[in-house]
């Protein structure tokens, strides 16, 4: 399993249980950073642990690569 460097406001939505709107209400008021790929806001586990919690942002992270490889796998 790797750990993915950056997720999309979904995938935090998804991982967090919460609504997407939610993360870009996050966003709009700066209260989480973002970088901007390809016009695409991706989100770091770093930027995401100072809203959340670094134990929180770990282990959505860490949910991530293992989501992302178990669609590798199957």
């Amino acid at each position: 399993m790797t750990t993915p460097a950056a997720l999309s406001p979904q995938e935090i939505a998804d991982l967090i249980g919460m609504s997407r709107r939610q993360v870009y209400r996050w966003i709009k008021r700066e209260e989480l950073p973002t970088r901007q790929i390809d016009g695409q806001h991706r989100i770091t586990e770093s930027m995401l642990a100072g809203k959340v919690g670094e134990e929180m942002a770990r282990e959505v992270f860490q949910r991530a690569g293992e989501r992302r490889s178990g669609e590798e796998d199957g």
